[in-house]
């Protein structure tokens, strides 16, 4: 059986709160997951956004949408991401 964590982007551990880089492996790789959905989910409102306009057009439409949410993603995004993290550990 494959690794749910492998489908989502590459987060280097730069991105990751200090007390989340400093807790234990289960407290990075929740974290991890934490900050993978919130890019898929700033990744969808980007499309959402740009549908029908420009930046929905052309070959390079999905790459542009990407590094968009890679990069808000990377610097601190929504705090979808910490939300999660707290809300995965408590129930756990």
């Amino acid at each position: 059986m494959s690794d749910p964590l492998s489908a989502l982007p590459a987060i280097a551990d730069s991105a990751l709160p200090r007390t989340v880089r400093e807790g234990s492996q289960a407290d990075r790789q929740t974290y991890k997951a934490a900050l993978g959905f919130e890019r898929l989910f700033v990744d969808q409102l980007l499309k959402s956004a740009a549908a029908g306009r420009p930046l929905a057009e052309g070959p390079q439409s999905q790459a542009v949408e990407s590094a968009l949410a890679d990069a808000m993603v990377a610097n601190g995004g929504f705090g979808l991401a910490a939300q999660l993290h707290t809300r995965m550990r408590s129930t756990s």
